[in-house]
């Protein structure tokens, strides 16, 4: 996992348009998702709607975002940096059953949607 491109936060205007344009978004309910940059149009599935609407709301309110690709396959560091915990605390979780692994030789691999689904058991902080 690498942090690939960082986009700062936007100015107040910027953010109050994205605002504008994310609530009308919220006010729709579709099966698809279209995205129009700079007049392409694309159809992409809902879940990466569902992404550019969060990279959206975060710079909405006023947070930068880094972007960068993330294997299927996990390290113990990479499974910990998503899960905002310690390696150490990471490697308690598998060897306690709580988060499932996959061995490769002797090392750990974490599937990501097993981390994500660990992740969403807890309830997000502000």
């Amino acid at each position: 996992m690498s942090i690939d491109h960082i986009v700062s936060a936007v100015d107040s205007t910027a953010a109050d348009t994205i605002k504008t344009g994310l609530a009308a978004i919220a006010q729709t309910s579709s099966t698809s998702t279209t995205l129009t940059i700079d007049g392409v149009t694309i159809d992409v599935p809902p879940a990466v709607g569902d992404a550019v609407v969060q990279l959206l709301t975060y710079l909405a309110n006023g947070d930068s975002v880094a972007l960068g690709a993330v294997a299927e396959l996990l390290t113990t560091s990479q499974a910990a940096e998503i899960l905002g915990v310690s390696d150490t605390y990471v490697r308690k979780l598998a060897d306690a059953g709580k988060l499932p692994i996959e061995l490769r030789g002797t090392h750990r691999r974490f599937r990501l949607d097993d981390v994500m689904a660990y992740r969403e058991q807890f309830p997000k902080r502000s």
